[in-house]
């Protein structure tokens, strides 16, 4: 979905890229409408470096439409962040590599922090353009 990695503030002050599967649910992202159930938002990162995409991967972000119900307090989202190989400062951090996913507490920030304040109609997506950053 990205023409090129684009800084952005809400993961992390990172340079991210956008991938959305199946092919035909990223028509549905760029215009907002709504995605269907088992469509699969990815984000790659990479850190920055001195305000350019970096050579250090950075963590992997996941979103997963579920079934209608399936979990409303999240507009029906799974989210999931997996980094293996943080950075030394990160691993401090973050007690090593992570892998945090579905009901864990340490993906609420995703949705609370950030996805819940875009417009429902785009289930808690945004299309890159309007992303902070």
């Amino acid at each position: 979905m990205s023409e090129a990695p684009f800084l952005s503030a809400a993961h992390g002050h990172r340079w991210v890229e956008v991938y959305v599967d199946p092919p035909s649910a990223a028509e549905l992202y760029i215009t907002g409408a709504p995605i269907p159930e088992g469509t699969i938002v990815v984000k790659t990162s990479v850190e920055d470096d001195d305000g350019q995409p970096g050579t250090f991967p950075g963590p992997v972000f996941v979103m997963q439409k579920l079934a209608e119900d399936a979990d409303p307090e999240r507009g029906d989202w799974f989210y999931a962040i997996h980094w293996a190989d943080p950075t030394p400062r990160q691993r401090e951090v973050l007690g090593g590599p992570i892998y945090w996913r579905g009901t864990s507490p340490k993906v609420d920030y995703c949705f609370d922090a950030c996805h819940d304040i875009y417009d429902r109609g785009l289930g808690g997506l945004t299309p890159s353009s309007l992303v902070p950053r």
